[in-house]
């Protein structure tokens, strides 16, 4: 019988540590022989379990947990499993969740596989190996309700920050930093300031948890709308219903749908100038009235002069959309119309021809 099973049939009456030690006593260490290692397990058989053992355990109290938490107590859990297996790689057995049948359906569940692995290594300086839950799970739908029970709780969120993929960072944009400092501050700590977040899920988009994982991203632009856009630009994934979303969210900031209109097109164009261009011409040719709106944001960035003044031969496929421009610009007093689209044509005239 493995530890897992163990736990299942002990129930939750019993400790954590009562049920490890039980085990450990029905399992005297023994050394590992070369037939009991196998190919891949490089030393993982420390004491009496092994990685593997362990990942199964932790993920059938984890997947048991509900709104009262979990059956047993984490920092038990860690004590028990350390004082058996001391040479333990607990990084390991966090890897191997997804494969141990993993399956939380409520945040304590989370909550549990986090502070087991903080008890475990306290005191040793060791982060939180968050990225497995970007790796592609054997499970679709179980991935996405692991994400979705992290997302919602605040009490493990500072442990799953994603320091590798950020969408934003501060220190190359301190003057914005400054400018909107508090709700910089915000986003910088949220767990959904993540592109490996928002890759995995574009990817569960064509897994049977498609519906679920949809929905989660949905509540992600609820919730942080300025970082799931900014991410989806940022990672030009050409999937159509995302691309059709991200547009869709482009606009909605542009009609100030959303909070921190400002910050959002400040991001977009340090990191995306030319695709933020793009996506507003688009937008024009579907729907004119944005025009003003864009005009707008650009006026705003310092952008309207550099694009309607000096018209380059690489905007020429967008010159309806920069022609709008100039009318609203004009009836503005930005410019003179009668004057402007004479040198529009004395400059660029030629190339018009051959576009």
């Amino acid at each position: 019988m493995g530890l897992a099973e163990q736990f299942l049939r002990a129930g939750s009456h019993a400790s954590a540590s009562d049920i490890i030690t039980k085990y450990a006593q029905q399992h005297p260490t023994e050394p590992a022989t070369a037939a009991d290692l196998k190919p891949g397990d490089d030393g993982q058989h420390q004491g009496i379990l092994s990685a593997d053992d362990v990942a199964k355990a932790m993920a059938l109290i984890a997947s048991s947990a509900n709104d009262s938490g979990s059956q047993w107590k984490a920092d038990e859990f860690a004590a028990g499993i350390s004082k058996h297996c001391p040479s333990l790689s607990w990084e390991d057995v966090i890897y191997k969740l997804p494969y141990a049948h993993l399956n939380v359906k409520h945040e304590s569940g989370a909550v549990f596989i986090v502070n087991a692995f903080l008890a475990a290594t306290a005191g040793q300086n060791r982060p939180f190996p968050y990225s497995f839950m970007y790796e592609i799970w054997p499970d679709a739908p179980a991935q996405v309700s692991f994400l979705r029970c992290t997302l919602r709780s605040a009490s493990i969120a500072p442990y799953l920050l994603d320091k590798h993929m950020p969408t934003v960072l501060a220190d190359p944009l301190d003057l914005l930093y400054k400018a909107y400092h508090p709700e910089f501050t915000r986003i910088l700590a949220s767990p959904w300031n993540s592109l490996s977040l928002i890759l995995v899920l574009t990817h569960l988009l064509d897994s049977k948890a498609s519906e679920d994982a949809r929905a989660l991203l949905e509540a992600g632009i609820a919730q942080e709308p300025l970082l799931v856009t900014l991410a989806l630009a940022r990672l030009k994934i050409q999937h159509p219903r995302l691309q059709a979303l991200l547009q869709h969210n482009v606009a909605r900031f542009l009609k100030r749908d959303f909070g921190h209109n400002g910050l959002f097109f400040e991001l977009f164009r340090i990191y995306e100038k030319k695709m933020m261009l793009a996506f507003f011409c688009n937008i024009h040719r579907k729907d004119p009235s944005f025009s003003r709106h864009i005009l707008d944001v650009l006026v705003d960035l310092g952008m309207a002069n550099d694009l309607l003044l000096i018209p380059k031969r690489e905007d020429i496929m967008m010159l309806d959309f920069i022609v709008e421009l100039a009318v609203f610009a004009s009836r503005r007093g930005m410019l003179a119309f009668e004057t402007w689209f004479p040198g529009l044509l004395a400059e660029l005239g030629g190339d018009m021809l051959h576009a």
